[in-house]
């Protein structure tokens, strides 16, 4: 095999070195609205009395990738395209792995909190911004993914993707480059084979666990016993002049994300916020209906959540090898 060396470089944004998230399967996801009638409400056997539920577990849990695991598949495929890019004389160097910031208060049993910002102390000091302010987040975001290298050569895209068109995101692979066969979707495919068992395998979530999700969120949003309670916050709200349908309304507020920090108004919004939440035990009534979804969602689609999750510790089990852990 040669020994030749190319300058290092960093793959294309569009690369997918990072998890993918098919959220177009939302239609078609049990319980989605993409032309079918949603399915009817499912029953609340019992409502927690909850300020926050980061703590608590929900059904799909066990069907989605945690922080960790995420973060062990990232950097798992990183080092298996790296360690590939480098059989074809290529010194890639993968960007830093890591998880964009996540509030001091996230759930460390999934990626997701579902229902806003939760932490009355988190709230108050920080309103609906990320801890450290917009700059931070966006800083350790961008160190996440990496900067986007335009000058990756197309002989590198071919190693990279096995395919050399410009137009197809992969392709077979069987190029000869440096001597070496390019492997069925190129470097990328290969560590898919490693991590998810072929190469156009989708590393990270399978797209039934992410569309169940989004779907059973957006149901339990606009489940009438959310509505209900969503009502009742605004009533409260309005009690110390603050005019939002929902708490989605308040967090999204166009005035609080022109600025790094947030403002005196957005923290008195916030504030506010979090004592109606407690007030109309919101979270608890709207947790209590998004698990009574999830679980119709996984009885709906047994089969596929069982592939999903077979997916998800399939790829745990083989980032972990990987790794060495």
């Amino acid at each position: 095999m040669p020994s030749r060396r190319r300058p290092a470089a960093t793959l294309l944004t569009a690369l997918p070195l990072l998890l993918t998230a098919c959220t177009a399967a939302v239609a078609s996801a049990p319980g989605g609205n993409g032309g079918n009638s949603a399915p009817p409400p499912p029953s609340v056997s019992a409502v927690p009395v909850l300020t926050s539920a980061n703590d608590q577990p929900l059904p799909l849990d066990a069907y989605l990738l945690n922080p960790q695991q995420k973060l062990d598949v990232l950097k798992a495929q990183a080092l298996l395209v790296s360690t590939c890019m480098q059989r074809f004389g290529f010194d890639y160097k993968p960007p830093q792995v890591q998880l964009p910031t996540r509030s001091a208060d996230a759930p460390t049993t999934r990626i997701d909190s579902r229902y806003g910002r939760q932490d009355p102390a988190l709230m108050a000091a920080w309103g609906y911004h990320p801890e450290g302010g917009l700059l931070a987040a966006r800083t350790a975001t961008d160190g996440a993914t990496g900067g986007a290298d335009s000058r990756m050569s197309p002989e590198m895209t071919v190693v990279a993707t096995g395919s050399a068109s410009p137009t197809a995101k992969f392709g077979p692979g069987g190029q000869i480059v440096a001597g070496v066969k390019v492997p069925d979707h190129g470097c990328f495919g290969e560590a898919a084979k490693r991590l998810a068992g072929s190469p156009d395998a989708q590393v990270g979530d399978a797209n039934a666990a992410v569309s169940a999700k989004l779907a059973t969120l957006d149901n339990s949003r606009s489940d009438p016993r959310t509505q209900a309670v969503f009502a009742d916050w605004s009533g409260c709200m309005k009690e110390t002049g603050h005019d939002y349908p929902d708490p989605l309304a308040a967090m999204n507020d166009e005035r609080w994300w022109t600025t790094d920090l947030p403002s005196e108004q957005e923290r008195q919004v916030a504030t506010a916020d979090a004592a109606c939440r407690k007030r109309t035990n919101l979270v608890g009534v709207w947790y209590a209906v998004d698990r009574a979804y999830q679980q119709q969602a996984i009885e709906a689609d047994a089969e596929a959540m069982s592939r999903a999750e077979a997916t998800v510790r399939a790829q745990v089990r083989a980032a972990q090898q990987v790794l060495g852990h």
